[in-house]
């Protein structure tokens, strides 16, 4: 009986070590495989990772929801860039503690500097010196350009709000930014992208209708409909404003083709049409961003 206690006791002590065992070797080798292909860092705040329909289908590239700004390569990371803005902050402090130590050394120079004695004090009282006087009149001048210059300032802003960034139906200028679609029956059948185009214009129409599909996701969101529109405009409209991302800054009536300006005058700030516009240079879909 003694005997065959003992047997099953080292049997079980035995298993136990050879799970330990295992147990150690799967750890080493889990991590090894980390340090041989460690994790990607995390991403900074409002930073994602989005899929690529367009420009490179099957890659993806980084997008910054609040700013708009989208990359090919990894964003710095957030520990790096914390630690440059804790050391700009360090920075910073320092300055600020040298600069107030040099302003207080100076007013406790010019007030010592500047204690009247009590023929001064006699004098001042009957009389206001030359040099205080001048120093008011310099003053007053100075308060009053400065009015001036933030007059016009602001007389600037709310003309150029008032007549570029309006989103009533009839603004004298907008700003858009569109993706063109040219077709054979277009005025001129060419364009940066294909020498001689050769689609019909159903075609083009049809592509148009798949680059609409595409910016309806980002619909919610005004900054990543911009940059998805940018992105797209880039590779896959036949006009030059191709290389700014479709941008073709501001214009007022009477300077484009008469559909593309109702179309354009039409749209409310931020908004995309919702079909396309056809030209006699080709088909349009348009973005107003003022």
């Amino acid at each position: 009986f003694d005997d065959a206690t003992d047997g099953a006791a080292s049997s079980s002590i035995d298993g136990g070590n050879n799970n330990a065992t295992a147990t150690e070797t799967h750890e080493k080798s889990v991590q090894q495989q980390l340090a041989s292909n460690p994790p990607p860092p995390a991403l900074p705040t409002g930073w994602f990772l989005k899929p690529s329909h367009i420009t490179a289908p099957g890659n993806h590239y980084y997008f910054n929801q609040d700013t708009g700004e989208c990359c090919w390569d990894l964003p710095a990371t957030a520990s790096s860039t914390s630690a440059a803005a804790l050391a700009a902050e360090a920075v910073s402090q320092e300055s600020l503690n040298a600069t107030a130590a040099a302003a207080a050394a100076a007013v406790k120079s010019i007030l010592k500097r500047a204690e009247p004695t009590a023929a001064e004090n006699n004098a001042s009282t009957t009389q206001p010196t030359a040099d205080t006087t001048t120093i008011k009149v310099v003053k007053s001048s100075s308060t009053s350009s400065t009015s001036r210059k933030k007059q016009k300032t602001d007389d600037r802003e709310k003309h150029r709000e008032k007549h570029h960034h309006s989103s009533s139906s009839s603004p004298k200028e907008v700003r858009v930014l569109h993706i063109l679609k040219k077709h054979k029956d277009s005025r001129r059948p060419a364009s940066w992208r294909n020498p001689k185009i050769t689609d019909t214009k159903q075609k083009a129409i049809s592509d148009l209708h798949e680059l609409l599909s595409i910016l309806s996701e980002s619909s919610s969101n005004p900054k990543e409909l911009r940059a998805t529109f940018e992105e797209l405009a880039k590779t896959e409209s036949d006009c030059s404003s191709a290389k700014r991302g479709g941008d073709l800054g501001f214009f007022g009536r009477k300077k484009m083709q008469p559909a593309f300006e109702k179309a354009s005058f039409g749209l409310r700030v931020g908004e995309l049409t919702r079909e396309v516009v056809d030209t006699s240079s080709g088909v349009h879909i348009i973005l107003r961003l003022a």
